[in-house]
């Protein structure tokens, strides 16, 4: 009965140590599953949040550029391509006016009589143009009073298809902007025009005799002598160059001619 006691109390062992090591394998399995994120399948033609808002401001922007008229005379919107040299732009300027030229039904000239029987005034500058397909002359017009408009006219039958006057107000806000600065300006001549006169009384020394005095100190050629005001004194501010180059800033009392100060720059 012993024996039989011992034998049963291995095979439970033998038993507990497997049930631990299976619980083990499974509580192993189990954190290997939790640590790995959930994969999310996105479904086939779903767009993202960023590429459905980049399409819809194209498509929104396309929409801005068609123009709300329709000519009588129309080609293929024309896609801009890469940019190329000078001179494929130029040859490629040259085959759309070409095409253009071929489906106008009008000339300039008379997209020009079109646009001053509904705007009176002068054309600045007419161009044959496709805006949005349509196949339009733009005529610039200035009037006697200088208001430009800018009247498009169907390059098919002459029709006035729209008109827009040129804001001039952002123009009269410079042009008043710079009256002020000219009169800011003159205020500023004014003003030292009036204490150069005041210097120049109270001065005793002419510039010749400043340069002078200053010379004497600092041999060499005088650049320039301006009367000035430094620390409630009148005097002359002396530039002497000598003659290895050395510029020097002579300060001269404009009352009795005396060296005040210099300094080497």
């Amino acid at each position: 009965m012993a024996t039989t006691s011992k034998v049963k109390k291995v095979i439970y062992s033998s038993l507990f140590g497997l049930g631990l090591t299976a619980g083990g394998v499974t509580l192993a399995s189990a954190a290997t599953t939790q640590e790995k994120p959930p994969t999310t399948i996105e479904a086939p033609g779903n767009k993202t949040d960023t590429e459905s808002t980049d399409s819809k401001a194209t498509e929104h922007d396309e929409a801005d550029e068609k123009p709300d008229y329709t000519s009588s005379v129309t080609v293929p919107v024309t896609k801009e391509g890469p940019e190329g040299s000078d001179a494929d732009e130029a040859k490629a300027d040259r085959a759309e006016q070409a095409k253009l030229e071929k489906v106008a039904k009008i000339d300039a000239r008379a997209a020009s009589k079109a646009a001053t029987d509904k705007v009176p005034g002068t054309v600045d500058e007419v161009d044959l143009d496709e805006e949005g397909g349509n196949v339009v002359y733009e005529v610039e017009v200035t009037a006697r009073d200088g208001t430009e408009t800018d009247v498009i006219v169907d390059a098919g039958n002459g029709r006035i298809l729209a008109q827009e006057t040129d804001d001039k107000s952002d123009d009269k806000d410079h042009e008043s902007d710079d009256k002020d600065h000219e009169s800011d300006d003159k205020g500023d001549d004014a003003d030292d025009k009036a204490e150069q006169a005041k210097l120049e009384k109270a001065a005793k020394i002419d510039a010749k005799a400043a340069s002078k005095a200053a010379t004497d100190k600092v041999p060499g050629t005088v650049d320039e002598a301006d009367l000035d005001e430094v620390d409630g004194k009148v005097v002359y501010e002396v530039e002497v160059t000598a003659k290895d180059g050395t510029e020097t800033d002579v300060i001269v009392d404009a009352t009795n001619g005396k060296v005040l100060s210099q300094q080497a720059d």
